[in-house]
């Protein structure tokens, strides 16, 4: 399956592209400057749209889903000013449906809801993507960290211990497992670290 990857700049979206080409997908990674491309390359893209060279909406071009991460604006993450660039996901969704994509699954951020005015724009991007005609998957993770993933995590529509973290290994995995798993389309769910392989958690939704 040709993917294009949002939000290559961080460490989760640099698992995202390895993992998708470790399971022979096609991974085209969109980035911001072009001393990413080489990077991308070794890490298994089979394309690289770097936006220095070529428009935005041009990189959705014959790909048939889209993985976005919250981490895909310069504006947005951990000790950022926001989470996630609502906006930024509501462009991405109309060039994805202007190109014809069928899957598209988007990282977002559990404690989103905790961000006063913001959530209003944050329901219309998730909710722009559940009207539009995709088969899509809102994965809204606890904390992402830059620690070692352990293959492991607890997955729900809703979550009663959220442990606060999960690796960014694990998210990407969780990102990646999601494209095929048909128990998490069109669904909304919620990750942290936790005691299941991730395959089976997603399976068990």
């Amino acid at each position: 399956m040709r993917v294009l990857v949002i939000g290559t700049e961080d460490m989760t979206g640099e698992h995202v592209v390895k993992q998708l080409a470790d399971r022979h997908h096609n991974p085209v990674a969109l980035v911001g400057a072009e001393n990413k491309v080489e990077e991308m390359v070794k890490l298994g893209a089979s394309a690289v749209v770097s936006l220095e060279r070529r428009k935005f909406s041009s990189a959705f071009s014959d790909c048939e889903a889209v993985i976005y991460l919250s981490s895909a604006s310069p504006r947005t993450g951990e000790g950022k000013p926001i989470l996630v660039d609502h906006q930024s996901v509501i462009d991405s969704v109309e060039a994805a449906k202007k190109h014809g994509v069928k899957r598209f699954v988007l990282m977002s951020a559990m404690r989103a809801n905790e961000m006063g005015d913001a959530s209003a724009i944050r329901f219309n991007s998730e909710e722009l993507l559940r009207q539009e005609n995709f088969t899509y998957t809102v994965i809204r993770t606890s904390m992402p960290v830059d620690k070692p993933g352990i293959g492991k995590v607890e997955a729900g529509l809703s979550i009663e211990h959220d442990k606060d973290e999960i690796p960014k290994e694990d998210i990407a995995s969780v990102l990646v497992e999601a494209l095929d798993t048909k128990e998490v389309f069109n669904k909304t769910i919620n990750v942290t670290s936790g005691e299941i392989l991730i395959h089976e958690a997603l399976q068990r939704l």
